[in-house]
Formats: structure tokens, C-alpha cells, sequence
């Protein structure tokens, strides 16, 4: 009696074809990583072992390595994915619980791009052609919190924790404090000064 392998009855089916396109964001994917961790010394050989391809379907793909960095830039610097986040605060969540989220995301953006610059050596910052200018994202903040919880409006509390949040992922400026996140919702929530106490009337006077 004839023994068949265990996995005779097996099928064996090659994972679907790529296109060009899906080649090009799976390599982007896998170069974004080594990029911030090594910067600009990151070699073809490494971003094609990261990617699971050959060297030369890098360059069919991308031309040369350059086009790879321009490339991995621009998805970096894309900033609807934070644009997404932002909009996923449930807006009926507490306001101090959607001022520690927006910080979270504002703290983690920015030290990622401060971070990635540096490792890319991009000291004057990110080239134009990578960078869409368009307004801050702070219209989505006009669905997370509502004009009745803040003394401001919900956009110009984006620009008061935009500039909070960018001052304190600056390494320089933190190295003897570290500022927790809850550190600084306890500050833009409640502030420095103790709360006021009720007014009373002058002595002898009455109502």
C-alpha cells in the first residue's frame, strides 16, 4: 500500500499578486521604522530585508533610494491620519478625559516629527514638497468639545494646546521637568490660580 505524504491532500495556494501600487506603500510601511532609527545611513539592503523584496524591486519600484526617503516623507508628514484620531474623541466623554486625548495625540506628533527630522537631519525642517500646508486640523475640535465646556472657542483652544503641547516635546526645554500629560490638563483645565472665592459684602453693610 502506497503511503501518501500527510499534506498530500494539501492545497496550495501562492499569496495574491501585489500591484504596483500595494508594492509601493508595503515598502514605505517597512522603511518608515528604519528611518527614524537610522536615518539616512539606512542602506537598499536593509529597507529590502525589512520589506520582504529583492533590491531590484526597490528600484523598479522607486527609481533610486532617494525616491524612497521622498516617499516615506511624504506618507509621514500626511497629516490626515492625526486628523482621524482627533476625530474619534467620543465628544460625550468628560472634558478633562478629551483634553488628555488631544494632548496625547498633539505630544506623540510632535515628538515623532521632531524625532524623525533629527534622524533624517532635516535641521530646517521638513522640505516643502512633502508637507501639505493647509490650516491646523482644529475644525474637528468644533465636534469634540462643545462651546458650553470651555471658556474659549474649541479652535483656539486647539492653537493654546498645540503650543503647549510642541514646547514640551522639545527636549531642551524639558530636561529638568519632564511635563506628564496630566500635568498639563491639570494647567490648561484649571490653570494657576486658586479659585476665587465668593465675593462677601464690606463689613456693617446690609442687604
Amino acid at each position: 500500500m502506497t503511503h501518501l505524504p500527510a499534506d498530500f491532500l494539501v492545497v496550495r495556494t501562492r499569496a495574491p499578486r501585489m500591484t504596483p501600487e500595494e508594492r509601493r506603500d508595503a515598502i514605505i510601511d517597512a522603511v518608515i521604522p528604519l528611518l527614524r532609527e537610522r536615518g539616512r545611513e539606512v542602506s537598499t539592503k536593509q529597507i529590502a530585508e525589512a520589506a520582504g523584496v529583492a533590491e531590484g524591486t526597490l528600484f523598479r519600484a522607486f527609481g533610486d533610494k532617494e525616491s524612497i526617503f521622498s516617499a516615506a516623507l511624504v506618507r509621514y508628514f500626511d497629516p490626515q491620519p492625526f486628523r482621524d484620531a482627533l476625530r474619534a474623541i467620543d465628544p460625550e466623554e468628560p472634558t478633562e478625559d478629551k483634553l488628555r486625548q488631544v494632548f496625547v495625540l498633539f505630544r506623540e506628533r510632535f515628538e515623532g516629527v521632531i524625532g524623525f527630522m533629527s534622524a533624517m537631519r532635516m535641521e530646517s525642517g521638513a522640505p516643502s514638497q512633502v508637507v501639505k500646508r493647509d490650516e491646523p486640523p482644529f475644525e474637528v475640535l468644533d465636534q469634540v468639545f462643545r462651546p458650553d465646556e470651555l471658556t474659549v472657542s474649541p479652535r483656539m483652544l486647539g492653537y493654546y494646546l498645540r503650543i503647549i503641547a510642541f514646547s514640551t516635546s522639545l527636549h531642551p526645554f524639558n530636561d529638568i521637568h519632564r511635563f506628564s500629560i496630566d500635568e498639563l490638563v491639570q494647567f490648561v483645565a484649571h490653570g494657576v490660580l486658586p479659585p476665587a472665592a465668593p465675593a462677601t459684602a464690606p463689613p456693617g453693610k446690609k442687604d
